[in-house]
Parts: structure tokens; C-alpha cells; sequence
């Protein structure tokens, strides 16, 4: 080998004039083994031009129906003898294209550089539109054409269980406009996973899981009445119905694939990922909703994070898709704990908790639960959340005005005298009713202005319109903070009590000093 043909750049030109003679003439046909040696280089450059060569080079033959891989029967139905040289020409691209998959496929799942795993990716997506127009082999009967074998190969390398895929992924989200590129990814991923999980004894590595997210993550859904005609492969018969065309089919795998993929352990911050977007961005896209219901329940019973991020979920399937769930409000109830201030998702929790107590129709006695557990919360919950906590409590008593008697009802000798029982997890035993909100009647000498006067304002009639909650959920100590520090006062406090002169009633200046006025008159002392 020459200098020259040891340059990288050199041996990548030198594929170039190879992949020209391969396509002009059957005579250079030995040039495509060469071409396979130099895609197994270490150097990025020989790869790429490699890569690209071979699919170009099978893109024209499969055109040229030049590639075949399938047995070659005679009339009785046995295989030929390949005696026809044409024959044997065809087979032995088979083999050759059957080699540069797999290339390519190594190279999609193994390769360190990002680019070149996204030119195998394309050049594999190329060669699939190529094989869906000519098959190698003879069709086994989809109207769609689509070469699944291929496409689950594909699928099945970017699934990675070793390397983290989100870029070459996002490469492949182009393709998603395709109505068959998404249903059959759907269908791939589903096998996939099946696959994957029986492997693994445990579970599948924590980067196969991310993978496996991303890429249901980042296809797009076409809604109710949508164009499902735009097909990356052309079917036998336009006008016919196939898989892709039919939201039914696309909807079917999508559930699939994210069921199969909600079976596994998800690690914590996957899980919480998955939990944040399903409710927008899988239930209303699922061909049956209801099917989460196990999932959710097991993810409501984890506690912590995980179980208020849960009823996001939980919320659409029983308000949207009439889920009936025993138990609700007193595993709802039970999440209303002093860790509620101070995880991430405290707005909305808060939020969601104060839709699924919107009806009227709650009983007196559970809305009295509610109310009193977060006044018992409140003494312990940081100034931020007082005025939310508050808001909160004072639309509760406007939607059930029998719970009004807690804020006027007499506080006893103390704590050790409410009723009151924090240690119940049922709401319905609690004895609620029978306390008094003596917490927040404390509130009413906050330090705070805005705590304290939201305190008092719940001590007298209560208009008939309720607050705006979401303008107390993101209220932040820093927030507090900067508001009162642009805050304007026309008058500076100096004193509780209004002074009506220099020296109070009060003041202990007198004490020292004599300010009364003399009695007699002194005589004035002349020279």
C-alpha cells in the first residue's frame, strides 16, 4: 500500500471511484468486498465514506432487483441448483448486502462517535425504503411492504443496553412524521421489550430503560380525524386499508409499548419523569386507559414523591374515563404530612387536592377532616405556605358552610383537649367535626401581615366567592422576602401604641428626670 492510500482521506476517495465502478459495470463487483473491509476501520473518516458507499451501492441494486435472499424453488417446489451464473450473481449480493447490515447495524449500536452512528442510522433507513419498494424475498402477505425483519433490527440496536442513544434517537424523531415509521417503531419496541425483560432475570439495565423512554417520548400521536396516509413505504395497493392508515392499529401499539414498558422497575428519577407527562401525553393517546389503573395504584401505595405525582394520573382516569377507586380520599388524606412543604412538586399537589375536593356532594365529615389536618400542618409548615394553606382552608369552608362551626367553636382548655385524633389515618374516625381550627386562630398574631390578616378574615362571615389559590402555590420565602422590602409605608412605626406627646403615660423618663414646672417664682440674681 502507497503512502497515499495509507491517508485516510485518500482511501476514502479511493472508495468513492470503487462505488462508481460497482454501479457502472458487474465486472468491478469485487470492489463491494473491499468496500466491507475498509467500513470495519478504526479511523472515522474511512468509515464514513464506507457507510455511505454501501448504501448507496445497494440502494441502486435493490432498485435493479439485482439482490435476492431468498430460496430459489423450482416448479416441484425444491430449491434450485444455482446453475444460472445471473443466479448465483444475485445470491452472492444477498450474502453481501446481508454482510453490510450488519455493519451498518454495529455501528449504529457500538460506534463512539455520535455522527457516524447517525449516518449508519440513516443509511439503514435508506436501505429500508430501498428493500420496501424491491424485496429480497418474496412478501409474506402485508399489503404494506414495510420489511419489518429489517426495521426490528434497527430498533432493536437503538435500544441499547450499553450506550446512551437520546442523540441518534433524536435523529430518528425526523422519521416520526411517517405514519408507518411510528406505528411499526411501536410495534418493534413492544417485541422489544418483551425480549429484553425475559434476558434479564432482574430487571434491564437502568440505560436500556432511558432509551427505551426516550424514544417513546419523542413520537408524536396524530389525534382524532388526523391524515394517516403520509407512509415512508408505498403498499402494494394505495387504496387499501393497511396497519398504518388506521388510528385503531397506531393507538393499539402505541399501548402496547408503553405498557410493556411500564412493567419494569424504573429507577427513581425515570420514574418520576414518567409520572410528570403521562397524564397529558400517554392517557389521552391510549387505546385504553383503564389499563394504567395497575400502575398507577402501585405507584399511589409507594408513598413520598412518587405517590403525589401519581395523582396526576389518577386524577384524568377518574374524572375523564369514569375510573371508580374505593379508598381514594383516605389514601389522599394520608399524603397530607409535614413533608408535603417541602418537596418539588408542592404546587401541584396542592393544586390537583384542591380539584378533587371541588364537589359539593363530599361529605361534611371528610371535608372537616381535611380542613383541621391542614390546620394541625399549618403550625409546622414554613411562612411560604401559610397563605396557601390558608386560601385553602377558608374555599373549603365556603363550599361546605357546615364546617363553619370548626373556626367559631371554643378551643377548650388547651391541646390536650381537641377531640381531634392527627394519628387516624381513616378521615371518617378522625373526629374532626367535633374540633375547633384553635391553629389557625393563632396565625391571627403572626408576625407576618399578609399570614395574619388572612387568619382574621376567616374568623369573620366568609364571602361567597372563593379566592384564587394558584396565586398563593409558587409563593416562595425569597418572594415574601423582596415584597416587603419594595413595600412603601407612608408612616414608620416607631411605637405600638400611637404616642400623644414627646413622654408617653408609660415612659420611664419621668422617673429620672423632673420635667414638671416650677411653683414658686426664683429670684432673678443681679450684678
Amino acid at each position: 500500500m502507497s503512502a497515499d492510500d495509507a491517508n485516510p482521506r485518500a482511501i476514502a476517495e479511493d472508495i468513492k471511484r470503487k462505488t462508481k465502478e460497482v454501479l457502472q459495470s458487474r465486472e468491478h463487483a469485487n470492489n463491494i468486498t473491499d468496500i466491507l473491509e475498509t467500513a470495519q476501520s478504526d479511523e472515522d473518516v474511512v468509515t464514513a465514506a464506507s457507510l455511505s458507499a454501501l448504501q448507496k451501492i445497494f440502494s441502486t441494486l435493490l432498485g435493479r432487483k439485482e439482490v435476492y435472499r431468498g430460496k430459489l424453488k423450482g416448479s416441484d417446489g425444491t430449491e434450485q441448483i444455482l446453475a444460472d451464473p445471473k443466479k448465483q450473481y444475485s445470491r452472492w449480493l444477498g450474502q453481501c448486502y446481508i454482510d453490510a447490515l450488519e455493519i451498518l447495524l454495529h455501528r449504529l449500536a457500538h460506534h463512539d462517535n455520535s455522527d457516524i452512528k447517525e449516518l449508519a442510522l440513516l443509511a439503514l433507513l435508506k436501505l429500508v425504503s430501498a428493500e420496501g419498494k424491491h424485496p429480497t424475498s418474496k412478501s409474506g402477505g402485508d399489503q404494506s411492504n414495510f420489511p419489518l425483519r429489517l426495521f426490528q433490527l434497527i430498533i432493536d440496536k437503538l435500544m441499547s443496553s450499553e450506550a446512551d442513544q437520546s442523540t441518534v434517537i433524536g435523529r430518528f424523531q425526523d422519521y416520526f412524521q411517517y405514519d408507518d415509521i411510528r406505528l411499526f417503531t411501536f410495534v418493534s419496541l413492544h417485541k422489544n421489550l418483551r425480549t429484553v425483560t425475559k434476558e434479564f432475570t432482574r430487571q434491564p439495565p437502568d440505560t436500556y430503560l432511558h432509551n427505551v423512554h426516550t424514544l417513546l417520548t419523542q413520537v408524536q400521536m396524530p389525534g382524532e380525524g388526523g391524515d394517516l396516509s403520509n407512509l415512508y413505504v408505498s403498499p402494494t395497493d394505495p387504496e387499501a386499508e393497511c396497519r398504518p392508515k388506521q388510528l385503531k392499529e397506531q393507538r393499539r401499539a402505541f399501548t402496547n409499548a408503553w405498557l410493556s414498558f411500564l412493567k419494569n422497575k424504573l429507577p427513581s428519577s425515570l420514574y418520576r419523569q414518567v409520572l410528570l407527562t403521562l397524564d397529558q401525553a400517554v392517557i389521552p393517546l391510549m387505546s385504553s386507559p383503564k389499563l394504567l389503573i395497575d400502575f398507577l395504584t402501585q405507584s399511589y401505595n409507594v408513598g413520598g414523591a412518587i405517590s403525589l405525582l401519581a395523582l396526576n394520573g389518577l386524577f384524568t382516569l377518574i374524572y375523564k374515563h369514569n375510573l371508580d377507586y374505593p379508598d381514594f380520599f383516605r389514601k389522599l388524606y394520608a399524603l397530607f404530612e409535614p413533608s408535603v412543604f417541602h418537596v418539588k412538586y408542592t404546587a401541584r399537589f396542592f393544586h390537583l387536592a384542591d380539584v378533587f375536593l371541588t364537589s359539593t356532594h363530599i361529605p361534611a365529615y371528610l371535608a372537616a377532616a381535611f380542613i383541621k389536618r391542614l390546620s394541625r400542618l399549618s403550625l409546622s409548615a414554613p411562612v411560604s405556605s401559610l397563605q396557601m394553606v390558608l386560601v385553602f382552608i377558608s374555599n373549603l369552608l365556603r363550599r361546605h358552610p357546615n364546617c363553619q362551626v370548626l373556626v367559631h367553636r371554643s378551643s377548650g382548655e388547651g391541646l390536650g383537649s381537641d377531640p381531634y385524633d392527627e394519628s387516624e389515618p381513616d378521615p371518617a374516625k378522625c373526629k374532626a367535626m367535633d374540633s375547633s381550627l384553635w391553629e389557625v386562630k393563632s396565625f391571627q398574631h403572626h408576625f407576618h401581615p399578609d399570614v395574619s390578616q388572612a387568619a382574621l378574615l376567616l374568623g369573620k362571615p366568609l364571602a361567597p366567592l372563593e379566592e384564587d389559590l394558584s396565586q398563593h402555590l409558587e409563593l416562595c420565602t425569597s418572594e415574601m422576602f423582596e415584597k416587603d422590602l419594595t413595600t412603601k409605608s407612608d408612616q414608620v412605626p416607631l411605637e405600638f401604641h400611637v404616642p400623644k406627646g414627646l413622654f408617653g403615660p408609660k415612659d420611664q423618663f419621668h422617673n429620672i428626670w423632673d420635667t414638671e414646672p416650677p411653683t414658686k417664682k426664683h429670684k432673678t440674681v443681679t450684678s
